[in-house]
């Protein structure tokens, strides 16, 4: 993906450019993107657009709050506006490993689906990331035995 384009509320295709996202995504498969609502799941497949123009296909490997690690040890708490991106063949990816977080407003699109060529075909679904222990749980009912 080269130029940024405009984004309606209908899908819009895009090329995968490159093997970053390969096996999921091969080069020169196209993928079915539609505007991002909300805050992306962990593991959805997204458009980013970097700060020199140019849009590419990451996978969100991290969300706020989350600290998101890096080769040789480091890495960093990503803040409330702010995700972790990298490619599924992390070889060939330049990704948030290189240039760090990158901000809900620079994920501009999400890939629902892989429609071309037809050997490629699937939907790119998104779990929701489980709750974390100790929340949205509540006891049930009471003791027994008292």
């Amino acid at each position: 993906m080269e130029k940024p384009t405009r984004r309606s509320a209908r899908p819009s295709p895009v090329r995968v450019a490159g093997d970053s996202m390969s096996p999921t995504l091969p080069a020169g498969a196209l993928v079915a993107v539609f505007p991002v609502r909300g805050a992306p799941h962990l593991g959805a497949v997204v458009v980013v657009r970097r700060p020199d123009g140019t849009e590419h296909l990451k996978r969100v490997a991290a969300t706020p709050g989350d600290r998101f690690e890096r080769p040789g040890g480091d890495g960093f708490v990503l803040g409330p506006d702010e995700f972790a991106v990298v490619g599924d063949n992390l070889g060939a990816s330049t990704d948030s490993r290189h240039y760090g977080a990158v901000r809900r407003g620079d994920i501009v699109a999400i890939a629902r689906a892989c429609y071309w060529p037809p050997r490629c075909w699937k939907l790119l679904r998104v779990t929701p990331r489980p709750r974390r222990a100790g929340r949205g749980t509540r006891a049930r009912g009471r003791a027994r035995g008292r």
